[in-house]
């Protein structure tokens, strides 16, 4: 039997329900079987979603949440983001929204906070998001259960050579290289070579050509590599002001992804698609045999022939 915890707030309905869920205009609430828990999820923290039947990853505001079990439908879901009540409210009440979900509340002044561990987390994931400190718009661009979390700011790696773990700040790696599960890295502290599965080259290269951590402050680039517990007695949040009255810009609107998942919730293979790049043997221009050594690359899956220059684009295949 299924244990729902419903606490109904202010304005709060219900929009569909079954005996392992609840959908409101506020939020999701869904009976997790990997967790034999409750979860609630508020809504306007949503920003993507892949769901199945049994399954679901939501890519939140603050982390990610890995759900398993008999699934809301995906039109009452959709129809649900579609209403988008919770637009107009004020900070106080997602606050609220947010503490009765056990959700940390993600203020558009506070410059860090928790990460969401709700839902079903393997050790690696959860050591992650309850030790490190959330920071202003990081957002996970892409994970692989027990072996890495690359985020718009940082990469946190595990090592299976080496059994240890790595957390790599952006804006301190030089250059990287990433290819049948080996990951070269030279960053400002020195050379790293990592063997276990890796993010994607071209997953890199999107977040590094983004460098979106050149929106952080220069003095709080090393809370990318502090604990929680050290940044809070030395930044508390109290010296922000907060103003629980004031309104909060509107979130983004959600998008349902049509491509797999990254990580499937309940195992670490399921719903994986492997791929690998690809170049052509011969120009289609010229003729000219083509190798990895020797064409030349003109953008991140682009390279010319190295004979007459002609452009090609990398075809990546199902493995």
């Amino acid at each position: 039997m299924s244990s729902l915890v419903y606490i109904p707030l202010e304005n709060e309905r219900v929009l569909a329900q079954s005996p392992e869920y609840y959908l409101t205009n506020y939020r999701l609430i869904q009976f997790d079987h990997g967790t034999r828990s409750s979860v609630s999820i508020p809504l306007h923290i949503i920003k993507e979603y892949k769901l199945t039947p049994r399954s679901a990853m939501f890519k939140v505001t603050n982390g990610i949440v890995n759900v398993v079990g008999n699934m809301v439908r995906r039109e009452e879901l959709r129809s649900a983001l579609g209403l988008r009540e919770y637009d107009g409210l004020t900070a106080g009440m997602y606050r609220k929204i947010c503490e009765v979900s056990g959700i940390p509340f993600v203020h558009p002044d506070h410059p860090y906070n928790r990460w969401s561990t709700i839902g079903f987390h393997r050790p690696f994931s959860r050591h992650f998001y309850s030790t490190f400190a959330w920071l202003k718009d990081e957002e996970v661009f892409t994970y692989y259960p027990d072996n890495f979390i690359l985020t718009n700011y940082r990469l946190y790696q595990q090592d299976f050579k080496t059994g240890r773990l790595f957390l790599f700040p952006l804006y301190m790696v030089e250059t990287f290289e990433s290819r049948s599960g080996r990951l070269r890295i030279k960053a400002t502290t020195g050379r790293f070579d990592i063997k276990a599965v890796v993010p994607r080259q071209d997953h890199l290269v999107s977040v590094w050509q983004a460098r979106l951590w050149d929106r952080l402050p220069r003095e709080h680039h090393d809370w990318l590599v502090r604990p929680f517990s050290y940044i809070t007695p030395h930044h508390p949040l109290s010296q922000y002001e907060v103003s629980d009255q004031a309104m909060v810009t509107p979130s983004p609107v959600a998008r349902e992804t049509s491509q797999e998942m990254e990580a499937a919730a309940g195992s670490a293979g399921a719903g994986t698609v492997f791929v690998k790049p690809v170049i052509k043997d011969s120009c289609t221009n010229c003729g000219a045999p083509m190798s990895w050594e020797r064409i030349d690359w003109t953008g991140p899956d682009q390279y010319a022939c190295p004979s007459c220059g002609h452009p090609h684009r990398v075809d990546y295949i199902r493995m």
